[in-house]
């Protein structure tokens, strides 16, 4: 912004008021350039000023009248406003609100991942090293990372399953939907809906219901195993290297879980110079595929697939009396 200037040249020698200072100011009410606020003003005032030439003219003459408004952009809206207009434009274009899912032929499905969840406390229970740890400890890092040792299990086992987006409809009528825009009650209502349904899928992607970016993910690890066709070997070892997780909180004994984690990497290590000696990338490409897995929510998992089987009993008790059972 450009120092102020004098009316004329016959006031330039007087002195400057106090409150106009004719150096740069800085005071907090000047915007800059760099700032989220200097960028959301600037952009409301260009729509503005499209819409509305005549406005901004007799804007630009109050402004003319009176210096201390040129300070700011004309014809711009309140902050309120414009922070909405800039929201709203966002979720119109990028903000994409998720698409619920369901599973296809779920008795079915979930009956498999019961059983392969029968099969992961299974390989748990039966790992040697396991044994040297004590029973909190074992329960508190199987209930931490169950989620990622089933994916792995349903990758080694070529687990396939289809899903179906869930329609949320609040009653609106697809006749007034698809009628003309002459109608403004019928738009706003309209508007309204799509409000609605939009804040509605947001709240329970939130809570942990299946959405399609979360089935995007697990294909995706899917899909990455299987180019790198890893063994049943590789597959043990890094079950055990999630498994062992040193960093989970409330461990009795976090040095032996971060031991037994580094000795399953270094079995890993070993097995694949053994087996793949012409490819030496091998074990970091390897390692390397198991932290998509920590974006996989657990509990997105458990409403996929057990929330028909458990219902309303949480999934951490379940698990406790699965690691416990004899």
């Amino acid at each position: 912004m450009a120092p102020m200037q004098s009316k004329s040249t016959s006031q330039s020698t007087e002195p400057s008021s106090p409150s106009m200072p004719l150096s740069s100011c800085d005071c907090p009410e000047r915007m800059k350039e760099g700032s989220i606020l200097y960028s959301l003003l600037s952009s409301s005032t260009h729509e503005a000023m499209d819409t509305d030439s005549s406005s901004n003219n007799s804007s630009n003459a109050a402004s003319a009248a009176t210096p201390t408004d040129r300070r700011y952009p004309t014809g711009i809206p309140s902050v309120s406003q414009a922070v909405n207009q800039a929201l709203w434009r966002r979720a119109n274009s990028a903000l994409i609100p998720p698409t619920v899912i369901t599973l296809k032929h779920h008795e079915i499905i979930c009956q498999q991942a019961a059983q392969l969840l029968l099969k992961t406390v299974d390989f748990v229970r039966n790992l040697p090293s396991c044994q040297r740890l004590c029973p909190h400890d074992r329960i508190t890092l199987f209930q931490h990372c169950w989620a990622e040792l089933l994916v792995l299990m349903m990758t080694q086992y070529r687990f396939h399953f289809e899903t179906e987006d869930v329609d949320f409809d609040f009653g609106m009528d697809s006749s007034s939907s698809s009628s003309g825009s002459g109608d403004s009650q019928t738009c706003h209502h309209c508007h309204g809906h799509t409000s609605e349904n939009m804040l509605l899928r947001c709240l329970v992607a939130l809570q942990g219901i299946p959405t399609q970016s979360d089935i995007h993910m697990m294909e995706c690890f899917f899909s990455k195993c299987e180019l790198m066709g890893l063994d049943d070997k590789e597959y043990a070892y890094l079950k055990m290297t999630i498994l062992f997780n040193p960093d989970i909180p409330g461990l009795v004994d976090p040095a032996m879980v971060e031991t037994l984690q580094s000795e399953a990497q270094l079995r890993l290590s070993e097995y694949v110079a053994a087996t793949r000696p012409r490819d030496p990338l091998r074990f970091a490409r390897v390692l390397l595929s198991l932290p998509p897995l920590r974006n996989i929510r657990s509990r997105v998992i458990s409403q996929l697939f057990f929330r028909e089987l458990i219902g309303g009993v949480p999934m951490e008790d379940l698990l406790e009396q699965m690691m416990t059972a004899h």
